[in-house]
């Protein structure tokens, strides 16, 4: 995924978002009892907030909750994948990554103020080590077959997988989408839990709003190198 933000506009957006932080700098609440109000306001404001994939238009809500982790989770930002067909450059789908966003903040501060980040990758490898769960999620933006997806995939880490020894673990992720057709709108969302443990769920468009920590995966794999990779 391409840096879609600096640094420190993914360490804020991790926190929580900054107009709600100079409110309540700039506005002090006067009544201890309006603060709890004021706090859902701020809260169910975010709620609504989306980050926009600037290519595709594809949208993700800025703040999420999923059926791991009891916390909520922020959008650190969204790509999108095209791919040429003859003349054309056809878009296929955009992507997002979130995170747990107490834990994230956190460690991602910590490291920040230790001087850690010099590099954009340096960032991404504080993401890929970071103790927090992370999840990536897939919209389609064109019909496609499971296979045409999970040939994608393999594509790319097939080679990584190759070299740790555990193409095991890529034919169980690929397995997953057998059969499985992806019309335009469906989500796929890959959650990587501190665990190691990879759980995929597919949502078609018409169930993309349902309640995600209601959602019990059935699909999982425990491979802390395919995670990685």
């Amino acid at each position: 995924m391409q840096p879609v933000s600096s640094q420190s506009q993914l360490l804020r957006r991790a926190r929580c978002s900054g107009p709600f932080r100079r409110e309540s700098v700039a506005r002090p609440v006067r009544c201890a009892a309006r603060r709890p109000v004021l706090q859902r306001h701020a809260l169910n404001a975010v709620a609504r907030m989306n980050v926009k994939e600037s290519k595709s238009g594809a949208e993700f809500p800025l703040a999420q909750r999923f059926w791991e982790g009891d916390k909520e989770y922020r959008c650190l930002g969204a790509s999108m994948r095209a791919k040429q067909i003859l003349m054309i450059k056809a878009q296929v789908y955009a992507v997002a990554l979130y995170v747990e966003a107490e834990l994230a903040a956190k460690e991602l501060g910590i490291r920040d103020r230790g001087g850690f980040f010099e590099t954009d990758g340096d960032f991404c490898s504080a993401l890929t080590d970071g103790a927090f769960n992370k999840t990536l999620v897939f919209t389609m933006l064109r019909d496609l077959e499971g296979q045409q997806f999970s040939d994608a995939v393999n594509d790319k880490l097939g080679p990584r997988m190759q070299l740790t020894g555990d193409t095991a673990s890529l034919e169980t992720f690929k397995s997953f989408f057998e059969g499985q057709k992806l019309s335009k709108g469906t989500q796929v969302m890959c959650l990587w839990t501190k665990a190691g443990d990879l759980e995929v769920v597919l949502l078609d468009a018409a169930a993309a709003a349902a309640d995600l920590q209601r959602i019990a995966p059935k699909n999982r794999l425990h491979s802390e190198g395919f995670c990685r990779a």
